[in-house]
Parts: structure tokens; sequence; C-alpha cells
């Protein structure tokens, strides 16, 4: 199979033992006959995708942490080139946006396409280094290693996806800056409690390990305390990432067809809750604190397939909002769909 965004060209092809990615730059001329199959019977799985003296170095297992793809999903073209061409690379992302614009659903349906396997995590305060980089325990006499998200991620050449990223305390941010690098490595190190025997690791990144993070922020903190907690990113920091996407909510065309296909509301009914949806975004500026992302008119469609307008309208949107927010929200639903609530 083969995807094509822009100058981004994304093959893969399908092995026994897993897939092929193959981004241009690497050539993988295997051709899987019966005969090479029975050749290849013996091999490792690594092997298998060498061909006859033939080296593949975008092979990938298969995994179970592949993202199911959704057939429904709508790739956003321009943020799909950018983000295909920069996992080509193996570069570092950070995607910028409002909660709800599908930063984090882009790169797992791309994952899902690519059958890249994905481990997924979110930074909050209570992130600890245990958690994300792992920690030893002790068994018996022995001392075993349990890998974090990070980790695991390295060591199986899995695309590492962080959301919440502006979320992480800063001196754990700088615990990461070491794995961010390009070819960068962590020493995993524990001493046991009982013999006092040094453990010690040296982990290197796997070549297919990608790190792409998502934030509601770049890291220079939020001016209009719409997302309350998130930290600073300092410049060390962000500058681990070699580009950041700034990825808001898709033009009113797509999100209507991403509303009727999703919950099979009326294109007309679909058509007014964008413009609901719209109104509100452009009222932020003006001091709004609501945030009318796409989950919010996908809960919104799906409720008024299942109950009244002014029912649904309430479930799914005004009580989410604040008191000043919900009386602009209630005006603006009376305009554009007619709909008088409480």
């Amino acid at each position: 199979m083969e995807l094509q965004f822009g100058e981004a060209k994304i093959k893969y092809a399908s092995y026994p033992d897993g897939k092929c990615i193959n981004f241009g730059k690497h050539r993988c001329m295997v051709r899987w006959d019966k005969k090479m199959r029975e050749e290849q019977k013996s091999l490792s799985k690594s092997e298998k995708c060498k061909g006859r003296n033939l080296k593949c170095e975008s092979f990938i297992g298969s995994s179970i942490f592949t993202p199911e793809f959704d057939e429904q999903y709508l790739l956003p073209p321009v943020e799909s080139e950018i983000l295909s061409l920069a996992i080509a690379e193996g570069d570092n992302v950070l995607i910028v946006g409002p909660a709800g614009a599908g930063k984090s659903s882009l790169v797992l349906q791309l994952a899902s396409i690519f059958n890249w396997g994905v481990e997924r995590f979110s930074c909050s305060d209570e992130t600890t280094s245990s958690k994300i980089m792992g920690q030893w325990v002790v068994t018996g006499d022995h001392m075993d290693w349990v890998d974090g998200h990070i980790t695991h991620a390295m060591r199986n050449g899995l695309i590492l996806l962080e959301d919440e990223a502006d979320f992480m305390r800063p001196e754990l941010r700088g615990e990461v800056h070491s794995v961010m690098e390009q070819g960068g490595s962590v020493t995993l190190t524990g001493v046991h409690p009982k013999t006092n025997k040094i453990f010690r690791e040296n982990l290197k990144k796997h070549p297919q390990f990608r790190w792409i993070s998502t934030a509601n922020t770049i890291g220079y903190g939020d001016d209009l305390f719409i997302f309350h907690g998130t930290q600073y990113l300092n410049a060390a920091s962000r500058d681990r990432y070699e580009i950041i996407i700034n990825m808001g909510y898709r033009p009113t065309s797509e999100e209507i067809e991403i509303v009727v296909h999703k919950t099979g509301v009326e294109r007309s009914i679909a058509t007014q809750m964008v413009r609901v949806a719209n109104d509100c975004r452009d009222s932020i500026k003006d001091g709004m604190i609501f945030q009318f992302s796409l989950r919010r008119l996908l809960s919104w469609g799906k409720y008024h397939q299942k109950f009244p307008s002014e029912v649904a309208c309430k479930l799914s949107v005004l009580n989410f909002t604040n008191e000043t927010d919900r009386h602009t929200v209630k005006s603006l639903m009376r305009t554009h769909m007619n709909i008088e609530t409480d």
C-alpha cells in the first residue's frame, strides 16, 4: 500500500511476521514468493525481512499496540503531510492546539495506517519518574527492571504519544532530555537493598522509536487561564522538538461531515451545530472560557438523536459552561437553531 501526502510518500508491504515501512529514503526489495518463504522459515523475524543479502532498515513486527483504524476518520491533509514527513525523518514533534481539536487522533490514525505500535500516556502533576522511565524491583536475590512508558517504547520501537506534555513538572521534563536527543539513550541504574550489588543497563533507542507530544500550549503559560495547571517548558525542553505543529479546529465543511458521519444527524442540523460552535470559538477573544471542541459537537449530535433538542443541548453543551458563558451559548442556540432552554 502507498499513501501520498504532498512530498511525503509512505509505503508498507505485509510480511508473515510484521510490516516493512518504507519512506522512500530506504529501499527494501524483498519479494516474498513461495520459494523464498520456504528458504526463510528457519530465520528470525528480523532476518526474514532482510531477504537475500538485502537489509531492510524499516521492519516493524506486528504489534498489539497498533491502534485500531477508524474508517470514518477524515485525515486533515496539511497536518497529515507534515507529521508523516516528520515521522519519516525520525524527528520529535510537538502538536499544539485547543482541547478536542484531534491532536492525538491524528497520531493514532496515522499509526494505524502504518501498522505502527503506540505507547500512550498522559502527563499530570502526579506523573513520576518510575511511571515514565521505569524502576528496578527486588525479586528474591535478583533485581528485575520494569519498563515505564518511555523505556518500553524505546525498547520496542513504538511511537511514544505523550499527551498533555505541558502538564509535566519541569524537573521531570529535564530528566528526559537525553532520550529526546538524536541517537539518545538512558542509563538505568539500581542497587540491591540486601546485597548492595549494582545493576546498570544502557538503553538505546530502537531505530523505529518516535517521540510525539501533544499539548494545549507551547510552554509559555496560559494567558487566558483556560488550561489551569499547565507548566512552563524552558527553552532547552522546547528545543528538543524539531518542529511544532499548530493544530486548530477543522474547517467548517469538514466538521459538518464528521458530525453527520459519526452521529447520523441530518446535515442541516449538523450545519447549525457547527455554526453555534464557531461563534462560541470566536467569542473566546471576548472573554469566553468555554471550549466548544469537536468532542462537544459529537456528543451533542449523538444525544440529539436520543432526546429532545432542549435536553440534548443541556446534557452535551450547556452543563459544561459557567453562568456567564451559558447566557451567550443559549443566545447562539436561539439564533441558529431556534432552541429555547430554561
